[in-house]
């Protein structure tokens, strides 16, 4: 969907998740490594990620690693040789253009809560895991996939080799009016939901290259 002047990008949501075999990752930081193919780079978070490495490319075992799902960034526990090779197999999201988007906003926020133990004379704080929420206008005729609560993958893209917003949110409230050329304005506003990485962690937003 391309770009129209007065609207700042356009609005993807993510679909069925497609399984993939054996993508190809390629050295981009020392222990970091990033999946080569940009579709295979949307992880579905529900699903399970194998990393394999080779230092030659036929014998591949199996690699603890930590993988970012919104981005497709690999970070291996232990470092690898230098010719070393790696490979994910996974289910990937992908993303279908559904908006034109006039303008969002973004807040995040950490709350500190009061740690209370009985017997202690001294108050504790502590902060919170961090909660952001946001509202994005656009302009679309399309907003049956917000109407369930379900978590969903958003993308918001500029155009072109541009920085993408990727988030998982959920949609509370949806408002609309109808503009000139019978499209319908929308105002979507959502509030973040995180998936847990299994290493303390959690999978929320971002900002990065596709």
């Amino acid at each position: 969907m391309s770009v129209i002047p007065a609207h700042v990008g356009s609005l993807s949501i993510a679909g069925e998740p497609e399984e993939f075999l054996n993508a190809d990752a390629a050295l981009v930081a020392s222990g970091v490594f990033r999946i080569v193919a940009p579709a295979f780079r949307r992880l579905d978070p529900g699903a399970p990620v194998l990393v394999e490495t080779s230092p030659d490319g036929d014998e591949w075992e199996d690699a603890e690693a930590v993988v970012d799902a919104l981005f497709g960034f690999i970070h291996l526990a232990n470092a690898p040789g230098p010719s070393t090779r790696v490979r994910v197999s996974g289910a990937s999201l992908p993303v279908y253009p559904v908006a034109l988007v006039r303008s969002i906003s973004l807040s995040v926020t950490n709350d500190v809560v009061e740690l209370q133990v009985m017997g202690d004379g001294y108050k504790r704080r502590a902060v919170s895991l961090r909660d952001f929420s946001g509202e994005l206008v656009g302009l679309t005729a399309l907003d049956v996939r917000f109407e369930d609560g379900a978590p969903l993958l958003v993308e918001v893209s500029k155009g072109a080799g541009s920085e993408v917003f990727r988030a998982w949110v959920k949609v509370p409230e949806l408002s609309h009016k109808l503009t000139p050329g019978a499209l319908y304005e929308r105002t979507v506003k959502f509030i973040g939901h995180a998936f847990p990485t299994g290493n303390g962690g959690a999978i929320a937003w971002g900002y990065g290259i596709p």
